[in-house]
């Protein structure tokens, strides 16, 4: 991502998705697991370039709109990402795993065919090296204690995302719901309706809302989790905690992105020539986050089942609304 700072973005974004698209192909041909882990390595850095694009949308907005493109942008991101596993898990189902890389590459082409004809050209304001823009990156956290501050909360944020998402079909599958692998994933279709309402996020942010509706998010985001731990007790009667469960997918999900957009906004209206860099750093530390919710959710979960993993995910959102209250 520190590469937007120093290149011509629309020439970094076409070869970004073309590395892509020929390593999601040659995933789909992967002999070994050694060898797809490698390929998923490039292939995962290479779809980066949609972080490269959120600068490069700031950057276009008019003055006082900035909120509102990113918001769009963010919409399209968060909505990728949750509708991708179930996307996967159908035509994986259907067709086999090589199948949906060999899609993911015709996808990642014809994206990038699109780009090449309507992305405007983007030339960085920065001159100095790329091990210069590397070394920059923590005199930039250091500066910045609105990134420092936006960038911590994302990470709360995706955290608990990370937590129920990779436990949820854990409880999916067991009593009352007993759903299967289709079922989970048309579950997670619902979920993604949280993500359409990023947009307004955006605007309010661009109207001086933005701390009150941080709040608001994680709030949003703690009352998902409490009522997925309700629903997540049933043990009977499976309609009805179902149902409860998609509300607090789509809440949860309302709640993340929009702290996400917010934060967005306000990283990218920092130092213009250093969005490049200041979107890698609130990207890598939101994506630890992540991370860390991910393995704390096997952790809950063998510990103390569904209500030991929400717990957990509601304690990541009480943290961020203390630091917005300490803002």
């Amino acid at each position: 991502m520190p590469l937007s700072d120093l290149v011509e973005n629309r020439v970094l974004v076409l070869r970004m998705l073309c590395a892509a698209a020929l390593a999601a192909a040659v995933a789909s041909f992967a002999p070994s697991a050694a060898s797809l882990l490698a390929v998923l390595f490039v292939l995962g850095a290479a779809c980066s370039c949609i972080q490269v694009l959120v600068p490069v949308a700031a950057s276009m907005a008019p003055p006082g709109q900035d909120g509102r493109v990113i918001g769009d942008v963010m919409s399209g991101l968060m909505i990728g990402i949750l509708l991708s596993r179930p996307i996967a898990s159908l035509v994986a189902d259907a067709f086999g795993w090589r199948a949906f890389y060999g899609i993911s590459a015709a996808a990642l082409g014809l994206l990038a065919i699109l780009l090449g004809l309507a992305l405007p050209r983007r030339k960085p304001l920065a001159h100095a090296s790329y091990a210069g823009l590397i070394a920059s990156l923590v005199g930039l956290l250091g500066q910045e204690p609105v990134l420092r501050r936006r960038a911590f909360t994302a990470s709360l944020v995706m955290a608990a995302f990370s937590v129920f998402w990779t436990a949820v079909a854990l409880r999916l599958s067991a009593s009352p719901f007993d759903l299967g692998q289709k079922g989970i994933a048309l579950f997670a279709f619902v979920g993604a309706g949280g993500a359409a309402v990023t947009p307004i996020f955006g605007r309010a942010g661009d109207r001086g809302f933005t701390r009150t509706a941080t709040i608001l998010c994680h709030l949003v985001l703690i009352a998902a989790l409490g009522l997925a731990a309700w629903a997540g007790a049933a043990k009977a009667g499976a309609w009805l905690p179902l149902i409860l469960m998609g509300v607090s997918a789509v809440l949860l999900d309302f709640g993340v992105t929009g702290d996400q957009t917010l934060g967005r906004r306000a990283v990218n209206l920092l130092q213009p020539k250093a969005r490049g860099r200041i979107n890698g750093l609130f990207v890598g530390i939101f994506f630890i986050g992540g991370a860390i919710g991910s393995l704390l959710a096997g952790i809950a979960w063998t510990w103390g089942g569904w209500n030991a993993v929400c717990a957990v995910g509601a304690l990541f959102g009480v943290v961020a609304l203390v630091v917005d209250w300490t803002e």
